[in-house]
């Protein structure tokens, strides 16, 4: 049987508990917390209860979980591993590349693996838009826009404090700028451009927007804001034969389209009769095309791959795989929030090779 001990059993702490709840061959054993209601919560679910790091990690664990707030990710990512864990952080990885580079030497001197909770990797909405840039369906993709807009405002707890890293590019950010590197993992960042920006929350930015050029020509765009009281869409893919678009993290809201064969000039648009000026709308470049000319694609049909992030980590303990999060892919997506940081103070955009 497996052993994972989580440090910090709030939120978090309670989501990865019950992950490990749906595997019969591993399972928590304990947990650490400065926070008595939160140490009193893991005792009831029956776990051995520390307030001391020092007694928590002299436990037979195979696995330790960190979801504490982000200032403390370094030190007790470096204690677990020195004390011969291996360790699951939650994201972000670190509040700076420095100190994820002093984690990673750990994790080479001591042996064991290190890795980050990236799982958006495996969101329904994430995978369709992969499967469509893969299969082609729309042509070579010019511009990706990835967003996640919400409505209250200010960000609350923890994630108001710039000491514990809060703010939305490292909450959210981190997340979407993953994603964007994963569809293209051999392609470098040529460039970044943002705009990060506290809206509402005096202390952290509640609003950022990042523009990352790729070696390949796409430009990919990602946005997040926590006070938006209209809906645009989750992801907006143009192709060069046509379009995706899905409306929330379902991967099934939304839709597909492209052109069938050439289409060209005014003969293609809808309603291009003589006197049709009102249906064309705006101009003839920008009407609508007749309909024989659009073939509406079918989504990909995905199926919940909800557990997979840790059936990879269950199987990379037992020695079968390796963790699915590479250091080296966390030290890349943490350069591209440095960076960002740096354009969004600079107002200017920076030529990379990330």
């Amino acid at each position: 049987m497996l052993k994972v001990g989580i440090i910090g059993f709030g939120y978090m702490g309670n989501f990865h508990y019950e992950k490990v709840s749906h595997f019969d061959d591993i399972e928590v054993t304990c947990a650490f917390d400065n926070n008595e209601a939160k140490l009193a919560d893991a005792a009831s679910r029956g776990l051995r209860t520390y307030d001391n790091l020092e007694d928590f990690l002299k436990e037979d664990l195979d696995l330790v979980v960190i979801c504490t707030p982000n200032q403390w990710h370094e030190q007790y990512s470096i204690a677990a591993m020195k004390a011969g864990k291996n360790v699951l952080s939650e994201k972000p990885a670190t509040m700076s590349v420095a100190e994820l580079d002093n984690i990673i030497k750990v994790s080479e001197e001591t042996g064991k693996f290190y890795t980050v909770h990236q799982q958006r990797r495996y969101d329904a909405d994430y995978r369709v838009v992969k499967d469509m840039i893969k299969s082609g369906d729309i042509g070579k993709v010019t511009t990706i826009e990835s967003r996640v807009l919400g409505e209250k405002g200010v960000c609350y707890g923890w994630r108001a404090d710039p000491v514990s890293g809060g703010g939305m590019l490292y909450d959210w950010g981190v997340h979407l700028i993953d994603q964007i590197l994963q569809l293209y993992p051999d392609e470098k960042v040529t460039s970044v451009y943002a705009r990060v920006l506290s809206v509402l929350t005096p202390d952290v930015d509640d609003l950022f927007e990042i523009t990352m050029m790729l070696s390949n020509g796409v430009c990919a765009k990602v946005n997040v804001g926590t006070f938006a009281l209209q809906k645009l869409p989750r992801w907006f893919v143009f192709g060069d034969k046509g379009t995706l678009k899905l409306d929330d993290f379902s991967g099934v809201a939304g839709g597909a389209a492209r052109i069938k064969g050439d289409v060209q000039g005014f003969e293609s648009v809808f309603n291009n009769t003589e006197g049709a000026s009102k249906s064309l709308g705006a101009s003839r470049t920008m009407a609508p095309l007749a309909k024989e000319n659009l073939e509406v694609l079918e989504l990909p049909k995905e199926e919940d791959m909800t557990l997979e992030y840790w059936r990879n980590l269950v199987e990379s303990l037992k020695g079968n795989e390796t963790p699915v999060v590479t250091p080296a892919q966390i030290r890349r997506q943490m350069q591209i929030v440095e960076t960002a940081f740096e354009s969004g103070r600079t107002n200017k955009s920076i030529e990379t090779n990330i």
